[in-house]
């Protein structure tokens, strides 16, 4: 309850001005809100519970994104991790011999299988990638355009490679899967043009896939 300062003439609460002199309130109040209707409130949900507001859609869009990009970046890691696939392994190892480049043959060589070719012949790193830099530049320098098509696929457990692995340097791999490709081969050079029909095999070790067609050209390389 209050009164006016000037003239004493009772007030209600919300009164601003005395109605007998006009004297301003000092001490309005404003008009109480209904329980659940003040700026502050938050609209009442089934269950008594008060809903989420701490993200907005926006929040929500952004936070989604996150997410996916994320998830990319995991594959494309674990990719980069484990290695190609049994494909690109393929694509890999003809790009390498149309560009003439060792070092990116070697790379579908299984490095174990390449320290054991150099150990059995006495080889550094070096000296082992400039004698197959020799062979390629010697027997495939001609070919400048090739292009590879996938016809057929056949898997291949570990007692498919009995035979395949039957040779010094490769007995110890231990293999348990890999896949035979039936490719069509086009070899194209400055005089002709030809199309193969090839079978080429790659295989899994130690999680990751390498040519078997690229072990024995690197070994053909070492014997020349």
């Amino acid at each position: 309850m209050t009164f006016c300062k000037n003239c004493g003439t009772k007030l209600n609460p919300q009164d601003e001005f005395c109605p007998n002199c006009g004297t301003k309130n000092e001490t309005p109040q404003q008009p109480q809100q209904p329980d659940g209707m003040g700026a502050d409130a938050v609209t009442a949900v089934p269950g008594g519970k008060k809903p989420f507001l701490g993200m907005n859609t926006k929040g929500l869009l952004i936070a989604a994104g996150c997410i996916v990009v994320t998830a990319v970046l995991v594959i494309v890691l674990l990719c980069s991790f484990f290695g190609s696939s049994s494909k690109s392994v393929v694509k890999d190892y003809y790009k390498a011999i149309e560009n003439c480049d060792a070092k990116d043959l070697m790379a579908t060589v299984p490095k174990d299988y390449l320290k054991e070719l150099m150990d059995d012949n006495d080889l550094s790193r070096k000296e082992l990638t400039n004698d197959v830099q020799d062979y390629l530049d010697k027997y495939y320098d001609e070919y400048d355009d090739i292009k590879v098509t996938f016809e057929d696929k056949e898997k291949l457990d570990k007692n498919d490679f009995a035979d395949y692995f039957d040779f010094e340097d490769a007995s110890d791999l231990e293999v348990k899967k890999g896949v035979k490709y039936e490719l069509k081969v086009r070899y194209r050079s400055d005089e002709k043009k030809d199309n193969e029909s090839e079978d080429f095999i790659v295989f899994q070790y130690k999680g990751k896939w390498y040519s078997m067609d690229a072990m024995f050209l690197v070994a053909m390389a070492t014997y020349f």
